[in-house]
């Protein structure tokens, strides 16, 4: 639909396609088939921070980026809101990765944070959504982050740091 209302409704489907597209992506590169030669570059940080958020193989990047081209060519979307698509994924990307764990307390199970890719990093399994929860609870590899628990990496900094 043109006008303002078919932008929001563009944006909105490139989120849930991408989504599903780098769910399965990311979860056939922790195939062990994969994972070693690929994959793992990424993953040499347990606790993520906003420098592993790019640092992956280079067939790694092209095959998480291919939801991002391919859907253009399959939906309307105008060259403007995919160009600001591309920033916000980026942004999204470094978020993720970023250990600061604040998602409203309504969405902590909807939206894949970077409390949920950290437990990603850590347990390796789990979370490999890129925005939302969703795919990961249809596939079975939804796990609840460990920090909405009091047990993730910073409350066992912080119980260090009282000792």
């Amino acid at each position: 639909p043109p006008g303002w209302s078919g932008v929001f409704l563009s944006m909105l489907s490139f989120l849930f396609f991408t989504d599903m597209g780098i769910y399965w992506i990311h979860r056939g590169l922790h195939h062990r088939l994969f994972y070693k030669r690929f994959h793992k570059p990424h993953h040499l940080w347990k606790i993520a921070t906003p420098f592993a958020s790019h640092a992956f193989h280079p067939v790694d990047g092209f095959m998480q980026s291919l939801p991002y081209h391919v859907y253009p060519f399959l939906f309307p979307l105008h060259k403007v809101t995919y160009l600001g698509l591309y920033i916000f994924v980026n942004v999204w990307t470094i978020s993720i990765h970023d250990g600061d764990y604040r998602v409203p307390r309504l969405l902590r199970h909807i939206i894949n944070g970077s409390a949920h890719h950290t437990d990603h990093h850590l347990y390796f399994d789990y979370n490999y959504g890129q925005y939302f929860t969703l795919w990961d609870k249809i596939g079975g590899s939804y796990k609840s982050p460990t920090s909405f628990e009091g047990k993730g990496p910073h409350d066992y900094m912080r119980k260090l740091r009282e000792k």
